[in-house]
């Protein structure tokens, strides 16, 4: 039986772990945390079928610099003189153009219906309950600017076989009566979806264990053994023990540590982190139905039986473990502007008037959840074969949208392993592209 080794347990990792199974593959994940916390963990749990427009697109730059002189918005690139953040700065501008998108939203398309189809076969399979609900995804604007921007959205959205619905005032209101937003209009992407995605990450690393596969975490990957351009071994530390385990197929699917694991096997990728921020806070009297965002703000809200999740913000730059509270801060204040509601609603104010109170970001990790999405040059995810090696499959680069795009990668990512015709074509996440 050939051995797969594949390193990182994020959504992208494990999905390809559970398709390289049940393909016949030995499966070994390497995780260098514990699993009980990462990426995949805090998002907005959203499917989105409605996001084909990547992060590089017309007009990112100069909303970015405008941006970079609000200590409170939605974007933010850290000033450095970090080689690996001007290189993929570099490469972004030129990438931010409406050739780019023109050329993504296909292929983007294609892997966001194929992995929104296959969670919709885990969920009917009944091996794991991870709350799937199809109720689409509302866009709620205040402004005629944004108006113009979404309903152009929309309309590409409808050209590329996306169901949509515009809605005014009276409409949504009439779809949230209890907390009867304050918008002059949004759009319904009715085939988007959401799913609870810690109970997604807590059952899919047992249901994989379960046929086989063997996780071992807090393995830190240190290096790889090659033979020309063949990696033979997979070098990792654990309880400072050096450890080799033997390899015929490797998966770098590590996220935003991906770039530093690549170059030790002669392979580059031009890939930041961006710290994201979310916030669950429970208890509220008011209910919201949908998941939405709210456009101006660029804030999305998930609401679960239990709590509401609210998050936001791409801040890029180098690994850190700091949160920049403004942000954070920023990111709750814009709520009651959408869901006027929820300004008088006692759980909510208590909640944030501790982050405005709190001295420093430190001071508030118990309430503010936050994570790093692996962000490609051009926005788009990163799959295929790296050119240095003739068995390391790179999967990373997802964006914001690793958790849309997981089974879907890691199908793709099975498919060539095996030499098989892809499901969607993969030329647009091919790792060569940058070269």
């Amino acid at each position: 039986m050939p051995k797969a080794i594949i390193i990182g347990a994020g959504i992208i990792g494990l999905s390809s772990a559970y398709y390289l199974q049940e393909q016949g593959w030995d499966v070994t994940i390497l995780e260098q945390t514990d699993l009980s916390d990462n990426c995949s963990f805090g998002n907005m749990g959203y499917l989105s079928p409605s996001h084909i427009i990547p992060l590089a697109a017309p007009g990112m730059i100069e909303q970015g610099l405008l941006w970079m002189f609000d200590s409170k918005s939605p974007f933010y690139i850290r000033p450095s003189l970090n080689r690996q953040l001007i290189d993929w700065g570099l490469r972004f501008m030129k990438y931010c153009n409406q050739e780019h998108v023109n050329q993504s939203t296909g292929p983007l398309l294609n892997l966001l219906l194929l992995s929104k189809g296959l969670f919709e076969e885990w969920s009917k399979a009944g091996q794991m309950d991870f709350d799937l609900q199809q109720k689409g995804c509302l866009m709620y604007y205040q402004t005629s600017k944004k108006e113009k921007a979404e309903l152009e959205a929309a309309a590409l959205a409808e050209k590329h076989g996306l169901t949509v619905k515009i809605l005014d005032k009276a409409q949504i209101h009439a779809m949230e009566p209890d907390v009867r937003p304050n918008v002059a209009g949004g759009v319904w992407y009715k085939d988007d979806a959401h799913l609870d995605p810690a109970k997604l990450m807590r059952q899919l690393p047992s249901r994989l264990e379960q046929s086989g596969v063997t996780i071992i975490k807090e393995a830190k990957v240190t290096g790889f053994e090659q033979s020309s351009k063949h990696i033979k071994n997979v070098l990792y530390q654990k309880n400072n023990t050096t450890h080799s385990v033997e390899a015929d197929l490797v998966v770098l699917a590590a996220g935003s540590w991906s770039p530093e694991l690549a170059r030790l096997a002669n392979t580059k990728i031009p890939l930041m982190p961006g710290k994201g921020y979310s916030m669950d806070v429970k208890g509220l009297s008011s209910t919201l139905n949908y998941p939405c965002i709210l456009v101006e703000a660029k804030v999305a809200l998930t609401p679960w039986a239990d709590r509401l999740r609210i998050g936001s913000t791409m801040e890029i730059g180098p690994i850190n473990n700091h949160i920049m509270l403004k942000r954070a801060q920023g990111i709750l204040e814009a709520v009651p502007r959408f869901l006027p509601k929820f300004q008088e609603d006692p759980v909510f104010n208590s909640f944030q008037n501790h982050l405005t109170k709190a001295p420093s970001g430190d001071a508030v990790r118990d309430k503010v959840w936050f994570g790093f999405r692996p962000v490609s040059a051009d926005g788009m995810p990163i799959i295929g074969y790296a050119s240095s090696s003739d068995n390391l499959i790179i999967a990373t680069g997802h964006a914001m949208l690793g958790l849309s795009l997981g089974p879907g990668t890691g199908k793709l990512v099975a498919e060539l392993a095996n030499n098989s015709t892809t499901s969607i074509p993969i030329q647009a996440f091919s790792v060569q592209r940058f070269s």
